[in-house]
């Protein structure tokens, strides 16, 4: 009974923290559309509320908050992880959102597994398997179904939408594939918190938070709010605890969801009008995610 609780807990942590995130996705798109907010501030202030809140919690939780950065190898690859992984990730979801719509962005992002799958054939000079190559076929029909709503001489997506969404997807392989050995070393939360304040301190560079912008409202205050600790801290944290309970596979799996409730959020509040192409599109992405998953494990998101 308590190994059923401890499954029946993990699988709800795991939906739960896609639901969320996809939910995090469709506040963001709700700032850019009426508050006049921009991806820039956005992810500024994201990044460094977040990696402070992180690190506050890593250090509460198990001390040593600067000991992934004593030594000259961790640290070089901390700061790789948070420029190009997290930084990367987290501008070009929001970017793609600015130009398209939540529900797009997100499953452009779940490309990403797919992303994998290639590297990984190419890295260890290994065919892929016939699963994974009718996966990447079927990630491709429907990244075109997207972009083109099956006609191929015209762009449903502007160049800006389809440029940022697939360099997310990119940017969350390097994310999942690049921190393994740091990750065998540190604490995932303490590896996330240094990944989002390096990357705010990179991004504030470029576009600082405190050039307060936009039209603020209750509404707006409580998507910014949200984003932050419902759509960051408290679904990483569930996610995390619901791997422990049922491995990384299952996890993977019902974090499929996340495309799912992007959409329907996206629908439902934000009246994204999306044509019956689109919701093929995004099937066969998400078929073949869920592929991947029953055919192997694969990569956490950390």
């Amino acid at each position: 009974m308590y190994i059923k609780n401890k499954v029946f807990i993990g699988s709800v942590f795991c939906i739960a923290s896609a639901c969320l995130w996809g939910v995090s996705g469709a506040a963001g798109q709700y700032m850019f559309r009426n508050a006049n907010i921009t991806p820039e501030w956005l992810v500024s202030i994201r990044m460094l509320l977040t990696g402070i809140l992180m690190l506050a919690f890593a250090q509460i939780k198990k001390g040593g908050m600067l000991r992934i950065l004593m030594e000259k190898q961790d640290r070089k690859e901390v700061i790789l992880f948070a420029l190009i992984g997290m930084l990367f990730m987290q501008y070009a979801y929001f970017a793609a959102i600015n130009y398209c719509n939540a529900a797009t962005a997100t499953v452009l992002q779940y490309t990403a597994p797919i992303m994998i799958v290639v590297y990984l054939a190419f890295r260890q000079k290994k065919l892929p398997t016939a699963v994974e190559c009718i996966a990447v076929i079927g990630c491709m029909v429907g990244t075109i179904l997207l972009a083109t709503h099956g006609d191929l001489h015209n762009l449903s997506l502007s160049p800006q939408a389809l440029f940022w969404g697939v360099l997310s997807a990119v940017a969350l392989a390097f994310y999942t594939i690049y921190p393994v050995r740091l990750l065998s070393r540190y604490d995932t939360m303490l590896l996330i918190g240094w990944g989002m304040l390096i990357g705010s301190v990179a991004m504030n560079i470029v576009h600082p938070f405190w050039r307060w912008e936009g039209n603020w409202d209750a509404t707006s205050l409580f998507c910014l709010i949200f984003i932050i600790i419902f759509g960051t801290m408290v679904p990483y944290m569930m996610f995390l605890n619901g791997v422990k309970y049922i491995g990384p596979t299952k996890s993977s799996l019902y974090a499929s969801v996340e495309p799912l409730s992007s959409t329907v959020v996206s629908v439902l509040w934000l009246k994204v009008h999306l044509e019956l192409i689109d919701y093929i599109g995004f099937l066969f992405i998400v078929i073949t995610v869920l592929m991947l998953s029953f055919a192997k494990p694969k990569p956490k998101k950390v």
